[in-house]
């Protein structure tokens, strides 16, 4: 191991796998209880970070257990995804309409109707946590990630080119982040014409890329990735507000059909509309400004691949 960390693919590969793992099985337990909406908030990110870290390493896994992960990261986050999303509406989306338009019958009904959705959604999470295929995936993730005693095989004949998880592990990072970032870089100069779906997989592109470096940060120039992460980090939070102005008048529009008899229709449809105003002018003003924190995570980025030694 060198000073500044594994020298090979398989420790910095373990190594890295090491947090988000600990963070999935620390916060999944509680999930069910009092803490519910920063534990989904910090598993669901621990799966993102594992997802990452899998899509990178791919190359030198075994095929059918990235394939394994892949689907069992799937499963996971889907079972997840629900109580999430309507926890983002009671905690965050709906209390800041509230709060920007004061007394509106129909957004206080609105919150009701998601504070007597979530409630069933707690079984479906203690039969997901609880059950025996969330413990043989955690078991899987170690056994992938390097991070559980494995009988070691004989390696595969490989082209003599191609990584093995015996290979350094520095020049395999640094081309996989050049790699990233040249897919980035493509939407550089055409970031306002991208459409709404496109701008959503160069979110999930960013937050991956991010990741990747936060991994492995201490193979890159300290101060020149301090200042990108700083620009990546609001880019993130900045594309992150589009995303959710898309969805909240999708889920309020669920939450509207699924309200009762007993509940005041046009006062739903009024709060349903307000929520679609309000996606609709928050979208206009973060596409608007989307240009700034691009380019200036662009132009910092540039500065600390130069800085990378080749």
């Amino acid at each position: 191991m060198s000073p500044r960390g594994p020298d090979t693919i398989r420790a910095g590969l373990a190594l890295a796998a090491e947090r988000p793992l600990a963070q999935l099985a620390h916060n999944l337990p509680k999930t069910l209880g009092a803490e519910a909406y920063d534990a989904i908030h910090d598993a669901r990110v621990a799966l993102r970070r594992l997802g990452a870290l899998l899509r990178a390493f791919a190359p030198v896994l075994p095929a059918a257990s990235v394939a394994e992960v892949k689907r069992e990261i799937r499963w996971l986050r889907r079972r997840l995804g629900p109580a999430r999303d309507l926890d983002v509406f009671i905690h965050e989306t709906g209390p800041a309409l509230s709060a920007l338009f004061g007394v509106e019958p129909g957004l206080e009904t609105m919150l009701e109707i998601a504070r007597h959705e979530r409630g069933p959604l707690r079984d479906t999470l203690a039969r997901t946590v609880d059950g025996a295929r969330v413990k043989r995936f955690l078991a899987t993730l170690r056994r992938v990630f390097g991070l559980e005693a494995a009988p070691r095989r004989a390696p595969a004949r490989r082209a003599a080119a191609r990584p093995t998880l015996d290979s350094p592990l520095a020049p395999y990072v640094y081309a996989e982040l050049r790699r990233r970032y040249k897919k980035l870089r493509k939407t550089a100069n055409r970031i306002e014409r991208l459409g709404e779906d496109e701008l959503h997989r160069l979110r999930i592109r960013l937050r991956n890329f991010r990741y990747v470096c936060d991994a492995f940060r201490d193979l890159l120039p300290a101060r020149r990735y301090a200042e990108l992460r700083a620009a990546m980090t609001k880019m993130q939070d900045h594309m992150g507000g589009l995303n959710d102005a898309a969805n909240a008048p999708h889920l309020a529009a669920r939450l509207v059909a699924a309200a009762g008899p007993q509940h005041d229709a046009a006062a739903l449809a009024r709060a349903a509309g307000v929520v679609a105003g309000w996606g609709a002018a928050r979208r206009h003003l973060l596409r608007a400004t989307l240009e700034e924190p691009w380019h200036r995570m662009i132009k910092r980025a540039d500065r600390m691949f130069a800085a990378v030694k080749k």
